[in-house]
């Protein structure tokens, strides 16, 4: 992980398109510093039913299937 960030008054003054744009940047940093950090070949994961997890997955296909979920492209999300 990246060191922590300390932001100064000059960032209040900036405008919210002008700090989300800075937020996406740190987030951007910190999402491809852990792709590089992580690095191999893993099994996929099986998930019983009964944990959170798995009501959490659950959750997500209930509302895939009522049309409550959006996924985005990257481009969406960081405007790329």
């Amino acid at each position: 992980m990246a060191e922590a960030q300390v932001a100064t008054l000059q960032t209040t003054t900036l405008s919210l398109d002008e700090l989300r744009e800075i937020i996406r940047s740190v987030v951007r940093e910190e999402i491809t510093a852990a792709l590089e950090a992580w690095s191999g070949y893993f099994e996929p994961t099986i998930i019983e039913p009964g944990p959170p997890l798995h009501e959490d997955l659950e959750d997500i296909e209930w509302r895939a299937r009522e049309g409550r979920l959006k996924f985005y492209t990257y481009e969406e999300v960081f405007g790329e």
